[in-house]
């Protein structure tokens, strides 16, 4: 989202010195800098929701006497847990 900003300069010439130190864009120095101070949590693990892949609804688990255990059925199809 695009908003404007009326910041002091010394915060600019922050922003501007650090997104030139560590090659990046001051738009993304500043959006951190927020999201720590507002508590959203860590940005590396932040996605977009276009990143997320759609899951196939309603598949059938091979069989249902496979396992009692929820380890055994997510062992059988290949999950991590």
């Amino acid at each position: 989202m695009k908003t404007t900003l009326d910041l002091p300069d010394d915060v600019m010439i922050a922003v501007k010195v650090r997104a030139a130190k560590e090659n990046r864009k001051m738009k993304d120095i500043i959006a951190d800098a927020l999201r720590r101070e507002l508590g959203l949590g860590d940005t590396a693990t932040r996605s977009s929701v276009r990143a997320i892949e759609p899951v196939p609804a309603g598949e059938v688990l091979p069989d249902p006497g496979a396992g009692d255990r929820l380890e055994d059925l997510l062992d059988a199809r290949g999950h991590r847990y």
